[in-house]
């Protein structure tokens, strides 16, 4: 029969025996779990392979007031480090669902330009789009899609630019303020758009052309955009980005008819949801389409230099105008100095030039 100091004892050896047992499971899971991630980082598995669901895709659209650049333009690359960024070997796409058209599109768009304060009879100009022209201030018009409702309406200021000598601007914030009151009183703030970041560019009227100026005191307009919201922390760009596809442009007149010179609404919605992934190019080879005049040019200064340095270079996504059905990516070369230029970020192969 064993006795109690004998049981005491082996109840004591046991616990030891497990207690060891147990560190040496622990430093065993500890040890295995650092070997896998040091094997991962040192040959990492291979990514995916893009699923190119949507086939060959149209090259991006950024139409703009922007002429390419002529001449023998060089470019530098002066980024931290001089070094170029590395892309994902796989980018993504997203579909953009374009409206279809529907029951009594006419009477809305009508509707639509009632509350702009048109209330003539449009002219068409296309299959979908129909012209409008202010009644009561005829230098007004808007054009507009019947099937999307997106609309450019534009006040015709060379014709009348003695309203600049009036400058009765508010302050910045009132002009956003009342920039995003114009696009909610039409309905037209979506989800997105309500959470999207204005951004102001200033301009002056220099020899019948308004141009980007550098403060409020000097201006003669003054633009708000508002910016899509990023995707994955990658920013959504303009064809032009002093002038968004959802923006107004105030001038500063009294008059309330001549307070608005432009208003863009040109806007797809995004379905996050449906996207596919294609592969990437590089940065380098992106920016010898760059150097061979092969870019999207988005902004450059008013008196561009044939000697430009690309300071910023990063991936966004081209908002597309005229409308697209794909969100595609694009590699943004930026002196930060005005001048900016896209080159899809998606290989060759897979666009339709």
């Amino acid at each position: 029969m064993t006795s109690l100091t004998e049981t005491a004892y082996l109840t004591r050896k046991a616990v030891n025996i497990g207690a060891i047992v147990v560190a040496i499971l622990i430093v065993v899971r500890i040890t295995f779990g650092l070997v896998v991630g040091l094997w991962k980082t040192l040959f990492p598995p291979p990514p995916p392979a893009a699923t190119v669901a949507f086939g060959k895709l149209p090259y991006p659209s950024a139409q703009n007031s922007v002429a390419t650049p002529s001449g023998n333009i060089t470019y530098t690359v002066e980024t931290a480090g001089g070094s170029f960024p590395t892309l994902p070997k796989n980018l993504k796409v997203y579909f953009m669902p374009r409206p279809g058209p529907s029951f009594g599109s006419f009477e809305k768009m009508k509707t639509q330009a009632v509350k702009m304060g048109f209330t003539d009879i449009p002219r068409k100009v296309s299959s979908t789009a129909w012209r409008f022209t202010d009644p009561t201030a005829v230098l007004r018009t808007l054009d507009i899609d019947e099937i999307s409702g997106n609309f450019h309406l534009t006040y015709n200021y060379l014709s009348d630019q003695s309203l600049f000598s009036e400058k009765n601007f508010s302050t910045v914030e009132a002009l956003t303020a009342k920039a995003r009151s114009f696009f909610d009183g039409q309905g037209l703030f979506s989800v997105e758009l309500k959470a999207a970041e204005a951004s102001i560019t200033y301009f002056k009227l220099d020899s019948g052309a308004l141009v980007s100026t550098t403060s409020l005191s000097n201006a003669d307009a003054v633009g708000v955009s508002f910016n899509r919201v990023p995707i994955e922390k990658n920013p959504i760009v303009s064809p032009d980005p002093k002038q968004g596809l959802v923006s107004i442009l105030f001038s500063g007149a009294a008059d309330a008819k001549k307070q608005i010179l432009e208003v863009r609404f040109f806007y797809t919605a995004i379905d996050l949801e449906n996207f596919a992934t294609y592969p990437s190019t590089s940065v380098e080879s992106a920016f010898t389409m760059l150097k061979s005049g092969k870019a999207l040019y988005a902004s450059a200064p008013n008196s561009i230099s044939q000697n430009i340095s690309i300071r910023k270079i990063y991936l966004g996504y081209l908002d597309p105008y005229p409308p697209q059905s794909y969100l595609q990516p694009v590699i943004v070369f930026s002196d930060e100095k005005g001048f900016s230029a896209y080159v899809p970020a998606i290989n060759s192969e897979w666009l339709h030039e």
